[in-house]
């Protein structure tokens, strides 16, 4: 039995729009879960300076999950009375616990410069050419080069991606097709994070939570096959999982007014008597 309900959502092509990033329609829907006392959970692709200063401007002061699954962020006196171990084992980074799944960056890079990949390097390549892959204005793709966990790639050559992928995970990492780009990064990904904060959260608080998931593309499809209610967010990526999971939600809008229809959706399918309180 589900006692209480969480968020866990995708951003880029899910509650960010593929193309400009706006997010302006999704706000009624943001403050109907803050209202409901329901915390909305980012676990997406993008790094740490990211979500901070993206939570920052949604007022949206939870926990979120970096960089594919690598690591869970939670402000640090979030879970006031829990004493699990796993926060007790936590690094700290400014105002942050940090829960570690995956791997160093360093241990990548070392991978990284032993393979010498056919590929463009987002976190090395030239700023100008980090802007035009992404679309990201330059403050903003210096937080995104900033990543502690994963390396974004790009191939041009299907059969140099594949092979590459193969030699990751021969060598005990992990890769994950995004929207953009193939993520190089630890074992991990968002649907093994996503559990174990939900497991941090039913510790602490002693109830069972159940999960509505929100993604766009295939990086997204661990954690929505894993989610209680999984919806699909119409975009350019999501069409190759329609067909996959036609028991997904899915929208008829794109992002971010599909973010919102689908938190719609996901709640008519809930019985929700009250909120979560987190500790």
């Amino acid at each position: 039995m589900i006692d209480r309900w969480m968020v866990m959502t995708d951003l880029d092509g899910t509650l960010l729009n593929h193309h400009n990033y706006d997010y302006q329609a999704a706000g009624p829907a943001l403050k109907q879960l803050a209202t409901l006392n329901i915390p909305v959970i980012f676990n997406s692709s993008k790094t740490y300076a990211e979500l901070s200063a993206l939570a920052q401007q949604l007022q949206v002061h939870h926990p979120f999950i970096v960089e594919n699954g690598s690591a869970i962020f939670i402000p640090q006196h979030y879970f006031k009375k829990s004493s699990a171990q796993i926060l007790m084992d936590a690094q700290r980074q400014d105002d942050f616990l940090v829960i570690t799944i995956g791997q160093d960056i360093e241990q990548l890079n070392v991978f990284l410069n032993r393979i010498k990949p056919v590929a463009i390097n987002f976190c090395h390549c030239p700023l100008e050419q980090a802007m035009e892959l992404t679309g990201l204005t330059k403050a903003q793709t210096l937080l995104a080069q900033n990543r502690q966990f994963s390396v974004p790639l790009v191939f041009q050559d299907t059969h140099q991606e594949e092979a590459f992928t193969r030699q990751a995970e021969q060598a005990g990492l992990g890769c994950l097709k995004g929207g953009r780009f193939l993520h190089l990064l630890g074992q991990c990904d968002k649907g093994v994070s996503m559990n174990v904060l939900r497991d941090l959260y039913q510790t602490t608080c002693q109830q069972h939570f159940g999960i509505i998931a929100l993604g766009d593309g295939l990086n997204d499809l661990a954690m929505l096959e894993q989610a209680d209610i999984a919806v699909l967010v119409k975009s350019p990526s999501s069409a190759e999982l329609i067909a996959l999971h036609p028991q997904f939600i899915t929208t008829q809008q794109q992002a971010p007014q599909g973010w919102a229809e689908g938190v719609q959706a996901a709640l008519e399918k809930t019985t929700i008597n009250g909120g979560v309180q987190h500790g």
